[in-house]
């Protein structure tokens, strides 16, 4: 009965002329979504194609028979007119086999087709990464006729054209909606019908929060440590700031490993290159620290050795003004020749001689001490200098000094710049982190 069935409809159909009326294809389509890939900008989806049209030639209401529809498999396809619909922006796509052809025809006896694939199919991705990892991406299927224009197809969405075969269950992405759309390109040859949908995904941040944001926040706030450790651990806490850039600079290398190479700023990268900037801060701030702290040594030395000076100068002035009054300070004039000679021999090593006058001491003992005291420093700072005389290290202490003479009154010691930098470097990333957040929850296109 079968077989006379479709002997007669077979005759009746390849006896007709083909038929000039437009023909309507309905799509829709079943899909799950396997996977999403950023490097290569694409997205693997399973999908359960249908197209629906109607060809009066294929009706066998006439015939008389019980059945109102006919099951035929993929063979039978190739044997009828079909509206030839491909995904015209797959990169890839083929029909499951498992074990045979995941293809069926169904005919209804008014001559509506009904025709199903199941596909597995990846087309491209719209990536753009300057919110990473806040982002989102839309992903598309195009459908088009390949070979019939609008004269002949009519290419639209069936009234359900999207049903997700099971909930999408992605590592990195939720999929957080989609939108149809129905477009006319116009071509050489003719207006060509086309059908779209685009699928939108948003990134799932919590991973990155864990491995990323936190341990970097972490880094940073133990860079800190070191202004609480003694001015004169000075190796600790140069090896706690390098550590500390270096798990900063292998932490933002393990993200940039599963991401394309992009040539804009991303959203993590601000992130990690104010990470780094504080971190590079704290050596900085180490370095001001160390050098404040030899001054303060070097004046304390100065203070002891010309304090003895100054005890004999005092013993001696006070015999001389005994002995002889109104001509004191015959003696007191050779002590400060003294002190005059030790910066001479300072220089000795430089190939001249130098002498600094020191002016006799007045009554004000206070003024003598700070007088002395800034004489030994520029003692200690010519000898210092004229044993580095050479390389990129004199240079920059040259310049140190230049923009900081240890002979200058200074206020601010090495213990006080800690304390204060204790205060200010949280208070500065706390600050950095209000503005940051701020900005970029307000660019984030999607509900958190």
């Amino acid at each position: 009965m079968r077989f006379f069935l479709l002997a007669q409809f077979f005759f009746f159909y390849f006896s007709l002329a083909a038929v000039s009326e437009k023909k309507c294809s309905r799509n829709s389509i079943n899909l799950g979504v396997s996977g999403i890939s950023e490097i290569t900008g694409d997205f693997s989806l399973d999908v359960m194609y249908s197209e629906i049209w109607q060809d009066p030639r294929l009706s066998f209401k006439h015939l008389n028979v019980c059945a109102t529809n006919i099951t035929l498999k993929s063979d039978f396809r190739k044997k009828i007119w079909t509206p030839d619909t491909c995904i015209i922006n797959s990169k890839s796509s083929s029909i499951h086999s498992s074990p045979s052809e995941n293809t069926f025809v169904i005919l209804y006896e008014n001559g509506l087709v009904w025709s199903n694939f199941r596909l597995n199919v990846k087309t491209p991705c719209s990536v753009n990464l300057k919110m990473f990892p806040f982002d989102s991406l839309s992903c598309e299927i195009v459908l088009e006729s390949y070979s019939f224009n609008t004269d002949e197809v009519r290419l639209m969405w069936h009234d359900v054209p999207i049903t997700m075969m099971e909930k999408v269950e992605l590592p990195d992405f939720d999929l957080i909606g989609w939108s149809t759309d129905h477009q006319r390109l116009e071509y050489p040859n003719g207006i060509w019908d086309r059908a779209k949908v685009k699928f939108t995904f948003a990134r799932r941040y919590g991973f990155y929060l864990f491995q990323s944001y936190f341990p970097t926040s972490l880094t940073v706030i133990s860079s800190w440590v070191g202004f609480f450790f003694d001015v004169r651990s000075v190796s600790a806490r140069i090896t706690l700031g390098v550590s500390s850039l270096l798990a900063l600079t292998f932490q933002f290398g393990n993200v940039l490993r599963h991401l394309p190479r992009v040539s804009y700023i991303k959203c993590l990268d601000v992130w990690m290159i104010f990470s780094v900037i504080f971190i590079f801060c704290t050596l900085v701030e180490l370095a001001i620290v160390c050098q404040l702290n030899r001054w303060e040594r070097e004046r304390q030395i100065g203070s002891k050795v010309l304090g003895h000076w100054l005890n004999q100068i005092r013993k001696t002035r006070k015999k001389e003004t005994k002995g002889e009054e109104g001509n004191g300070g015959g003696l007191l004039r050779k002590r400060m020749q003294g002190l005059a000679q030790l910066k001479t021999d300072a220089n000795a090593g430089s190939g001249g001689t130098t002498t600094t006058a020191i002016p006799a001491p007045n009554s004000n003992n206070t003024d003598n001490n700070k007088l002395v005291a800034n004489n030994f420093a520029s003692i200690e700072h010519d000898t210092y200098a004229y044993e580095k005389k050479s390389g990129f290290g004199y240079r920059v202490q040259q310049l140190v000094y230049m923009l900081c003479p240890p002979d200058r009154d200074w206020t601010i010691t090495s213990v006080q710049v800690d304390r204060c930098s204790m205060i200010m470097f949280p208070l500065s990333f706390l600050i950095f982190n209000v503005v940051y957040w701020s900005i970029y929850f307000m660019k984030m296109d999607r509900p958190m």
